[in-house]
């Protein structure tokens, strides 16, 4: 990975978004309230990683085109997931995102859970603006929108399977297909992290359709090594590094991890796991507990298998298109899925 290129679009786009959001502040000057609500969004999107940022420019080469028209678009799809996740907060009442106090938990009772849903959308409203604003044609214009608009779409559905599932009993989850599991990575992460910063990306750079259904496909392999990457985090990472209260399995996320271990379990093994897996009293131990049982039945290795497999096919696709700068794709990529948080 090109270190230094990374981290000059990474400025780049944290002083984009702080020039869009300071703007907005400035004008309701007059109105506490919103523009303490906007300082808020602005104070989550402050500390972000920029990937789907630096994925808009990076889709933006593939295709030979490498200025710095791609901020604008950057900075809509980054304020945009800090939307996402303040309101991923409220599903999951986490404490903590990016080593910060959320909305949600900072203001008392239902008053921050009413912040963090206004201050969501206040987030999509701004970021849909910017891309309505933003220098290029109307056709183009027109093209970003539609896959903004996919994107979301994708990623709410996903979210509304992710939370009915943990609902539903161990025998359930045991009888269900894995494809249920892999329909939320698709929609939730794949969706939100690859597919759509990249595509817009192309489509900034006149991406022939074909070429396009190719990222599609690429995005999809990649998005789901991703999520079970951070699935792995999730269980076995410690929570000061993942910037966020590690609650995967006090939550009883539904994840390639815990199907297989529910598939591969005997009866002792499954009432163990049913006893702590998706217990919000569950302890730290206890938690340490449920994560060496996965380990013993093979699931944490077998995710680990699956990133690799999944991350081999979407650079053999990406290897396989008439493309500009795919090393620097590719060696991103592989940052990406070798994280440590």
């Amino acid at each position: 990975m090109n270190k230094n290129l990374f981290l000059e679009c990474k400025d780049k786009i944290e002083n984009k978004i702080n020039e869009i959001l300071d703007k907005e502040m400035e004008k309701y000057s007059d109105n506490e309230f919103i523009k303490e609500s906007i300082g808020e969004l602005k104070r989550l999107s402050s500390s972000g990683k920029r990937v789907r940022g630096y994925l808009i420019k990076l889709g933006a080469m593939l295709f030979g085109k490498d200025d710095d028209s791609y901020l604008d678009l950057a900075a809509a799809i980054e304020i945009f997931q800090t939307a996402i996740l303040i309101h991923d907060d409220i599903i999951d009442e986490a404490q903590k995102r990016r080593g910060m106090q959320t909305i949600n938990s900072k203001y008392p009772g239902h008053i921050g859970i009413s912040k963090a849903i206004c201050i969501g959308d206040l987030g999509f409203f701004i970021s849909y603006r910017i891309i309505n604003n933003a220098n290029i044609s109307k056709e183009l214009k027109e093209e970003i929108v539609k896959i903004y608009s996919k994107t979301l779409h994708n990623t709410v559905n996903g979210e509304i399977v992710d939370v009915e599932l943990p609902l539903k009993s161990i025998s359930y989850h045991k009888s269900m297909s894995e494809k249920v599991i892999y329909d939320i990575y698709v929609n939730k992460t794949a969706w939100y992290t690859i597919i759509g910063p990249v595509l817009i990306g192309a489509a900034s750079a006149g991406a022939k359709k074909e070429d396009k259904e190719k990222l599609i496909k690429m995005g999809t392999y990649l998005g789901i090594a991703f999520q079970i990457k951070d699935d792995l985090l999730g269980i076995y990472q410690d929570s000061d590094k993942m910037g966020k209260t590690l609650n995967d399995i006090k939550e009883g996320k539904q994840t390639i991890i815990y199907k297989y271990a529910i598939d591969h379990a005997n009866k002792e093994e499954l009432k163990e796991i049913e006893k702590y897996y998706g217990n919000p009293s569950v302890t730290k131990e206890e938690s340490k507990k449920i994560a060496e049982l996965f380990d013993m039945l093979g699931a944490k290795k077998n995710a680990e298998e699956l990133v690799k497999e999944y991350t081999d096919r979407g650079i053999e696709i990406i290897n396989d298109m008439d493309v500009s700068n795919k090393d620097e794709f590719i060696t991103f990529a592989d940052y990406l899925l070798n994280r440590e948080n």
